[in-house]
């Protein structure tokens, strides 16, 4: 597990209807993670985070909730890895730590596999671990490891 250099709280709402199983949901653009190398990400529930941060209820379970991420040239870095699996508690307390690449967040979503724990106006809470471009010079060989 690498050192934490950045990270950012995001949400996604997913509506003010209950989602319809198969539903992708995509990132709104977060500034702070424009111009970035991810380098891991943590889902967490309601047992961890009880508001997300616009004030929003958060779901109950991460069971059937998966995350797609993209890199700048739109491929498919991460493809639907389980939300349960990237939180910490169901992990020994690690987060998910990946291979760094830069991040196409609004391109990427969250997909509801099975609505029946989601309700509407919830959120899913995901914290991004990051490296700014501007930086990442100073941690590329550490990574490379």
């Amino acid at each position: 597990m690498k050192p934490i250099v950045r990270s950012y709280l995001t949400e996604i709402n997913v509506g003010t209807t209950q989602p319809g199983n198969g539903t992708n949901i995509n990132f709104k653009d977060y500034p702070q993670l424009r111009d970035i190398f991810i380098t891991g990400f943590a889902f967490y529930d309601v047992n961890q985070v009880v508001a997300s941060p616009s004030g929003k209820t958060v779901v109950s379970t991460l069971t059937g909730i998966t995350v797609t991420l993209l890199d700048i040239y739109n491929m498919e870095m991460i493809y639907q890895y389980p939300a349960f699996d990237a939180n910490p508690i169901n992990a020994s307390g690690f987060y998910r730590d990946i291979y760094p690449f830069q991040l196409q967040l609004t391109k990427s979503f969250i997909t509801i596999l099975d609505n029946t724990a989601v309700a509407a106006n919830e959120s899913v809470i995901i914290n991004f671990f990051y490296i700014p471009i501007k930086e990442w010079k100073k941690y590329a060989a550490y990574y490379a490891r």
